[in-house]
């Protein structure tokens, strides 16, 4: 290998890394300014696994299919349209994450006095590390997305129901 592959390879390594990190830091900032919204959609995700992974599915597909046809289109709004419903969804699924690392924190500390914070953090180290393993790490990755997503489009549909 090159020193050049080398250095690229590492500058890789250290970006995806800072992106993790954006990850787990939009996590906790998350749950510091919006609690209740992190309440709702904690409960759904642990309530209701299996249908907020299917609710993710359908919606997930539903807003991609939605947003190529709106980007292939004539008109130049609707191209605009399409890419702020791409953003949204985008928003929404990295919510989602974020409901995992907390779910997952949650599992962890058991009986151990941790902060809200530290529970965040915890989780989330843990599951980005959990989906660097080569095969099942991005399956595991897919199905908590799908969850995590559905159970944020739902917890946004519920406005306090849940």
């Amino acid at each position: 290998m090159t020193p050049e592959k080398a250095l690229g390879f590492m500058a890789a390594l250290l970006g995806l890394l800072a992106v993790k990190a954006g990850c787990v830091a939009m996590s906790v900032w998350l749950d510091k300014s919006a609690p209740a919204f992190t309440a709702r959609a904690l409960n759904v995700y642990q309530t209701r696994g299996k249908r907020s992974f299917v609710l993710g599915v359908v919606n997930g597909l539903l807003l991609f299919f939605l947003f190529t046809a709106l980007t292939n289109a004539q008109l130049k709004p609707l191209g605009v349209l399409g890419i702020v419903i791409l953003l949204a969804t985008a928003a929404a699924a990295l919510t989602g994450y974020m409901i995992a690392y907390n779910d997952i924190g949650q599992r962890l500390r058991g009986e151990r006095n941790w902060s809200a914070t530290q529970t965040i953090i915890y989780g989330g180290i843990t599951m980005e590390a959990a989906f660097m393993a080569p095969v099942i790490g991005q399956v595991f990755s897919i199905g908590v997305l799908f969850r995590g997503f559905g159970a944020v489009v739902s917890a946004l549909l519920s406005r306090g129901k849940v």
